[in-house]
């Protein structure tokens, strides 16, 4: 199953729910008759986050000690996907998995949760052609002690995904660029996406999908994979002002348009999914069958 959960406006008390089979694509307002609270399952869990030393995140300062971004301070800022991401996961004085994300998850239906473990900016190889996967976080969902799925988060704020995956069509050999995209074209939709040899766009609408979703979606499935669980999950964390017309008066970063890209890139992406079956594909770096579901949803800026 393949699903889309994102609040219909920048109100951080609306919701839209796009899950087939759970509450029918109804429009939520929190209130005191909030019907979320009947319509899906609750989950609990414990949480624990470690970082890619493995030593324990407690805290904001834990987690820049041990799973900083790649690139720092540089990315280790208010507003910024990064750093919001952290202190999500952080908001309520201890590690555990933000509200908006556990609603989604719990939607899903797939089965009790006790115990959370996250490793945020964890990697995972995708192939025999270089860097891996670098998920801004990556977590198991476990219930008495045995994984019942997987979860990979791209966090966004206003950013994109690193370009579409046709922008990598005019890297010539011997990059490997065109390779590892028709690589994860045939893990996530059953066929390449560009000639090898010429560069040429085989799907124009594959063509235009974001880059980072392909990578995200195909480093998730085969984390689910070494762990033998069925089901990987895609979270779309898309990080958003509370208001954008405050928004627009301190912060000279376009929102309104990254928004708006980020949305459609993630309506395009899950349509092409779910016409294909949402399962994994066989390739040579990934088997078969994996379930893929994919969320989108969005939380409010800290600041």
């Amino acid at each position: 199953m393949t699903a889309v959960v994102e609040r219909t406006s920048p109100s951080l008390s609306s919701w839209r729910c796009s899950i087939g089979g759970c509450c029918g694509g109804r429009d939520w307002l929190a209130s005191d008759e909030d019907p979320r609270a009947i319509a899906c399952p609750k989950m609990s869990s414990g949480t624990r986050l470690f970082g890619t030393d493995s030593e324990k995140i407690v805290d904001l300062a834990s987690w820049f000690a041990h799973a900083p971004p790649e690139k720092g301070d540089a990315q280790w800022r208010d507003g910024y996907s990064a750093k919001e991401q952290a202190k999500s996961w952080l908001r309520t004085g201890a590690p555990a998995v933000p509200s908006e994300l556990w609603e989604a998850l719990s939607r899903l239906g797939l089965g009790e949760i006790d115990e959370v473990f996250g490793r945020p900016e964890h990697t995972t190889g995708l192939d025999d052609y270089g860097r891996g996967r670098q998920h801004d976080l990556f977590g198991c969902a476990r219930h008495e002690g045995a994984t019942r799925f997987v979860f990979g988060v791209e966090a966004k704020a206003c950013e994109g995904f690193d370009g579409t995956v046709a922008d990598r069509a005019s890297d010539r050999p011997p990059s490997k660029k065109r390779a590892r995209c028709n690589l994860l074209a045939s893990a996530l939709f059953g066929r390449p996406v560009l000639d090898e040899d010429t560069g040429r766009v085989l799907d124009e609408d594959l063509g235009g999908h974001g880059y980072q979703l392909w990578t995200a979606a195909v480093g998730t499935i085969i984390e689910a994979q070494r762990r033998s669980v069925e089901d990987a999950v895609l979270i779309v964390q898309q990080f958003l002002p509370r208001s954008l017309e405050e928004a627009r008066g301190h912060d000279r970063r376009d929102w309104e348009s990254a928004l708006s890209s980020n949305a459609a890139l993630v309506e395009a992406f899950v349509g092409a999914i779910h016409e294909v079956g949402a399962t994994a594909h066989q390739t040579a770096f990934v088997a078969p069958g994996t379930r893929l579901h994919v969320l989108k949803v969005e939380s409010g800026l800290v600041g």
